[in-house]
């Protein structure tokens, strides 16, 4: 399983030495600031932020961080009802209402596919230094689509979803409670975008990465056999959706939101594109590193040695595809990444 996802991205290096115990470090001081006007209580991170020092350490940052994270999560908690409580663990956070033996099994796997996905994506890593990652598992799901309506515009329309992560402010996973079997894919997927959310990458590239990710670690759902269409309906459906105008909403990350096939064929489209370009290690990490979003990764294809628009024309054959930000005006995506 490790193998496979080593090969994605062609990483060579020996495995890294085991990451020596934590050292405690005093808890820095916390004033927490809350939004009005919310339905469950959020912080305002930008206020919170306004307490770092210049001169504190890495260590004493993730404390910082991780403190107010964990009285954020106490305080949805006493808000969402007396089932739900806080775990944690050397990295992570959770709210769940799940059993305590359940909670800890997947508090484990969590621990244990970062530190793959870490090993794999290397360099391309956030760093430790921002706070514990933060899992929030809703047991209903009008509750996690209460909650993740706070990061979209009032009154428009999204993707139906299993898990996404809010790239807003404090950076975090929400999932609706499932199985295991639904859950540790959705936890990996989302988990790549968190260790990303420092780079400003195009949508495509940070979903290509994790679909990439999230099949290698469970091949199960990278099988053709398992998708809804086959290789050639899909082919098909691409031909028939995607026009000069529609691709610009790839581009610009706008498609990845879509309610109809748009959704779907956008996260195949940047899975295979993903796939195309991660062949070549050396090339690769620095185009991610250069990659912007302001220009889906154009001015970055120098590092690959070809515009980015021939990993697209590799799939979809011939066409007019090259980026035009110019015409993306109206077509912005929403700040959470869903899975």
């Amino acid at each position: 399983m490790l193998d496979r996802l080593r090969n994605l991205f062609k990483t060579a290096s020996p495995p890294s030495p085991q990451t020596p115990p934590p050292v405690a470090v005093p808890v820095p001081e916390v004033a927490m600031h809350w939004w009005g006007d919310t339905r469950q209580p959020l912080p305002d991170w930008e206020r919170i932020a306004e307490a770092e020092r210049p001169d504190w350490s890495d260590a004493e940052r993730d404390a910082f961080w991780t403190a107010a994270a964990e009285r954020w999560l106490q305080a949805l908690a006493q808000s969402l009802g007396p089932d739900y409580h806080v775990l944690s663990s050397e990295r992570f956070l959770l709210l769940t209402a799940l059993e305590s033996a359940d909670a800890q099994s997947f508090l484990k796997f969590c621990e244990s596919a970062r530190r793959w996905i870490v090993r794999n994506l290397g360099s391309l890593a956030q760093p430790i230094g921002g706070g514990k990652h933060v899992c929030l598992i809703f047991m209903e799901d009008d509750q996690y689509y209460d909650y993740v309506a706070h990061y979209y515009p009032e009154g428009g329309e999204y993707a139906m979803s299993s898990g996404m992560f809010v790239n807003a402010g404090y950076g975090h996973f929400a999932l609706c409670e499932n199985d295991a079997d639904a859950m540790h894919p959705t936890i990996a997927h989302e988990l790549t975008h968190a260790l990303l959310a420092h780079l400003p990458i195009p949508t495509w590239v940070n979903e290509g990465m994790a679909v990439n990710t999230e099949h290698s670690l469970f091949p199960r759902l990278g099988d053709p056999r398992a998708s809804l269409y086959t290789p050639k309906e899909i082919a098909q459906k691409h031909a028939a959706f995607w026009t000069a105008e529609r691709i610009q909403e790839y581009w610009s990350g706008a498609a990845f939101h879509r309610t109809d096939d748009g959704n779907l064929l956008s996260y195949d489209l940047a899975k295979k594109m993903i796939g195309l370009a991660a062949r070549d290690h050396d090339a690769f990490v620095p185009f991610v590193l250069a990659a912007h979003r302001d220009d889906a990764g154009q001015a970055a294809g120098e590092h690959l040695g070809y515009p980015v628009q021939h990993l697209l024309e590799a799939v979809l054959g011939q066409g007019d595809w090259t980026p035009q930000p110019q015409q993306w005006n109206g077509l912005g995506a929403a700040g959470s990444t869903g899975a």
